[in-house]
């Protein structure tokens, strides 16, 4: 799975927030969907323990995923849309599609949450807010690949499971923290590694 993401090694920003030392091709998950296929059944058969009614994901690479994943479960699909930056101040906020239907139509659903990496959290964090805020109730988080510390940031962050399929080791660090600024080191251009 790892590979199939094209890992770069430097010093990027995220575009979460964060800055980070390994880069993700992440859109080069998708390219070949028959890869994928086996990946995504077995994050459907661990999301159908949790007895879910819809798969929830940014619409990003995290829809792609819940999509799959809602399709072959049977489930809903709730996207969830990235607020612009001057819209959501300087967190990472989502805003989930209209359900139609009487009120809120999703209250009570119990949703996973779907993205194709998770690294410091940022998106799924967002997600849930929503959901929540929706009074639908995360019941678990699913990934294609759990960046770094994301298999310990996640659980402890919305008091859900996470179903990664693959981990990546790699740090993360809000800008003001981060030792590679501290050492003066540029930002690495992902797209110049190509």
């Amino acid at each position: 799975m790892i590979e199939l993401a094209r890992p770069r090694y430097g010093h990027f920003d995220l575009g979460t927030g964060y800055h980070g030392d390994v880069w993700l091709d992440l859109d080069a998950l998708f390219l070949r969907p028959a890869l994928l296929r086996p990946h995504v059944g077995l994050l459907a058969d661990r999301l159908r323990e949790h007895r879910v009614d819809a798969v929830c994901g940014p619409m990003e690479g995290g829809a792609f995923l819940a999509y799959a994943l809602a399709g072959l479960m049977g489930v809903a699909f709730l996207p969830a849309y990235r607020v612009p930056a001057s819209a959501a101040g300087a967190a990472t906020a989502y805003r989930l599609a209209q359900t139609g239907g009487d009120g809120d139509g999703i209250a009570g659903w119990r949703v996973a949450i779907a993205d194709d990496a998770v690294n410091a959290g940022t998106a799924v964090r967002a997600c849930a807010a929503q959901l929540r805020h929706r009074a639908a109730v995360p019941v678990a988080v699913a990934a294609l690949l759990a960046v770094g510390p994301a298999s310990q940031i996640v659980p402890a962050a919305l008091s859900v499971p996470f179903h990664p399929v693959d981990t990546v080791p790699s740090r993360a660090w809000l800008p003001e923290d981060c030792p590679l600024c501290g050492n003066g080191l540029p930002l690495t251009d992902p797209a110049a590694q190509g």
